[in-house]
């Protein structure tokens, strides 16, 4: 895995390029090979205007020669940074790096907190990441994930506001709003500012050994993301861990925005976070978590999955019994005092269920006749903040009914206001948004178009296996070249408890393979893990888990079982309600859509590849039909 971008040149090539017209065509040319998909008329404007006023500057500061990477590719996600020049530095020649931020805005007013602005005439009205942070947060990735660069380069930043005045830009400056930021690192430049922005390229770039540092830069090993539980205690307990970029930055500080706004009286507001798989919604919910607590918010975590809180208590409890406290579920706060709490985060929100009393009966009422409340007005009720994290493409059973029109329409009837943050880039699956659209339009789900060849990736594996033993074995040896790696399926077998002795029947059996379900034990017996540890457990690989064991963690590479209850007719998939095994979707009138979530949600469990293998012929055959290549 190593960085790539979508155009490389010298500063000078760059602008015979641009005085010949030939720029926006050779990155359209380089975006359809290499991300394909629609592309975005707001990104080709910014090409259009921003490079060129880059690209003059160094040509004007005889840096002709000094390389420039457009739109590099940061480590660990597919968010793009517009540009990073490439030379020497001039006091010792070591690789210097400047990472150029460029922003078309001609103004912006301080936002709510001093990591937040405010952007006349853009689209509704929340507040974007304060340029300088957003930029600093680039720099921080590339040097906590690729070594070549926290070894042996210096990195400095620039934002590009060339279409505004330094009186424009007056309220954003960073002493303005108190935004603590190094100012030998990073620096901030305005339509007024060419000859300070010139002086500062001529300060930290020379053209010498350009060509050869930018294909070092471009050749580097990336290390890989650490997974959420191996660093959550580190996270909840004592520090910010995991890098926030772009979306995620907003959301995060939107949220510390909105508690700062509670506390001086301003009206309730509900932060809803919509993203699909590997979008980062539970990274942002536990630095929030921990940042708040550490500044003496009362927060709490709450989730509808009993496999997912538990595993994060224990990860946390190792470090402190206090903290693992902050870890509850969606039905705890059914007599909680209205405002209780400062924040509320409501991460897997999708799992949300009409009501938290477990006694509800059919007919929407309780044991007793009474109508249960809503769980939603619960959870909004209960905090200052609420804050709800979701993917509606993750609804697998009956009963929950999570969704934005859920969320939006209860806070309409209490007379809340809801702010909605949209989280675009991915941040699992090797950064690849493009395996996460290959699964969902294979499985149909919402896109005009149905199963579609698969394209080979940089830094996401895809596999298929004929059979699950040739699965098992590949994933064993990923296992021991010290990767994680975990084999989920769909839910068609019985689920056996565990035998007398501890040990488990081998439920799944696909001709003369055999495997037991994860144990349903409440604790580990005989160095099985319960299933709620099933996917952080090292004793976990062996075991096949399914939807309510992987739902909401990582592991390295994820082995996908599917079963008859989803096969490939030839034309369409077909959804047979007697080859599935889960009373939960059994009869469910939405059965095919949640059998369709279901392999979606497994099959984007893998941070760096995947393996699918189906029990029916024809299905294994559209996956290899389609260009998985197999094991």
């Amino acid at each position: 895995m190593a960085p790539r971008c979508l155009y490389q040149a010298t500063a000078g090539e760059l602008s015979i390029l641009i005085s010949q017209d030939g720029l926006i065509r050779e990155l359209r040319r380089s975006y359809d090979e290499l991300i394909g998909g629609d592309l975005d008329r707001r990104e080709v404007e910014s090409w259009r205007e921003s490079i060129p006023t880059v690209v003059d500057l160094l040509v004007e500061a005889d840096l002709a020669e000094v390389q420039v990477l457009v739109e590099l590719k940061t480590p660990i996600s597919d968010v793009r940074m517009d540009m990073v020049l490439v030379g020497s530095h001039p006091d010792d020649g070591q690789m210097s790096l400047v990472v150029v931020e460029n922003k078309q805005w001609s103004s912006a007013e301080p936002g709510p907190v001093p990591e937040l602005v405010y952007v006349p005439r853009t689209r509704g009205s929340k507040p974007y990441a304060h340029p300088i942070k957003q930029v600093w947060d680039y720099r921080q990735v590339l040097i906590d994930y690729i070594p070549l660069v926290q070894r042996a380069a210096k990195v400095h930043c620039v934002v590009n506001m060339h279409n505004a005045t330094s009186a424009n830009l007056a309220t954003i400056r960073p002493s303005s709003v108190g935004l603590k930021y190094d100012p030998t690192l990073v620096r901030m430049y305005c339509a007024d500012h060419r000859e300070h922005f010139k002086s500062t390229l001529r300060a930290v770039l020379t053209p010498e050994k350009a060509a050869h540092y930018a294909q070092e830069l471009l050749e580097a090993p990336v290390l890989p993301t650490e997974s959420l539980m191996t660093v959550v205690s580190e996270s909840v307990c004592r520090r910010s861990v995991f890098p926030l970029l772009d979306e995620q930055r907003d959301a995060y500080e939107y949220v510390r925005a909105a508690v700062a706004a509670s506390k001086q009286g301003a009206p309730k507001e509900v932060v809803l976070i919509v993203g699909g798989p590997g979008t980062g919604k539970s990274v942002i919910a536990v630095e929030l978590l921990g940042t708040l607590n550490r500044q003496g918010v009362r927060a709490v975590h709450a989730t509808g999955s009993k496999s997912f809180t538990l595993t994060l208590r224990d990860s946390v409890k190792k470090v402190s019994e206090r903290a693992s406290r902050s870890f509850s579920y969606f039905n705890s706060y059914t007599h909680a005092t209205a405002q209780n709490i400062d924040v509320l985060i409501c991460d897997e929100a999708h799992r949300i269920r009409e009501t938290s009393d477990r006694r509800r009966n059919a007919h929407g009422g309780n044991d007793d006749g009474r109508q249960g409340r809503p769980q939603v007005q619960e959870l909004i009720d209960a905090a200052t903040v609420p804050v709800f994290l979701l993917d509606e493409h993750q609804l697998v059973r009956r009963g929950e009914v999570g969704s934005i029109e859920l969320i939006r329409d209860a806070a309409n009837a209490m007379g809340v206001r809801v702010q909605q943050i949209d989280l675009r880039h991915q941040f699992r699956c090797g950064g690849c948004p493009e395996y996460v659209t290959w699964i969902e339009q294979l499985l149909g789900l919402d896109w005009e178009h149905g199963p579609q060849l698969w394209q080979p990736l940089d830094t996401f594996q895809l596999y298929v296996a004929g059979t699950p033993s040739v699965m098992e074995d590949f994933l064993r040896a990923k296992q021991a070249d010290g990767y994680s790696a975990r084999i989920g399926a769909g839910f068609c077998w019985p689920w056996s408890d565990p035998l007398a002795d501890g040990t488990l029947a081998d439920d799944v059996q696909i001709g003369d393979w055999h495997r037991p379900w994860n144990s349903r034990a409440d604790g580990e017996t005989n160095g099985i893990p319960p299933s709620s540890l099933w996917a952080t457990h090292p004793a976990g690989f062996g075991q096949i888990g399914c939807i309510y064991t992987a739902q909401g963690f990582e592991y390295d590479y994820a082995g996908v079982i599917f079963g008859n209850d989803l096969i490939w007719t030839g034309q369409d998939w077909q959804a047979n309600r007697r080859a599935n095994k889960d009373k939960e979707v059994h009869g469910a009138p939405r059965f095919g859509e949640l059998v369709r979530n279901t392999y979606r949600v497994l099959a984007t469990r893998g941070m760096s590849g995947a393996v699918l293998h189906s029990t029916d012929p024809a299905t294994n055959r559209l996956f290899a039909d389609l260009g998985v290549p197999g094991l």
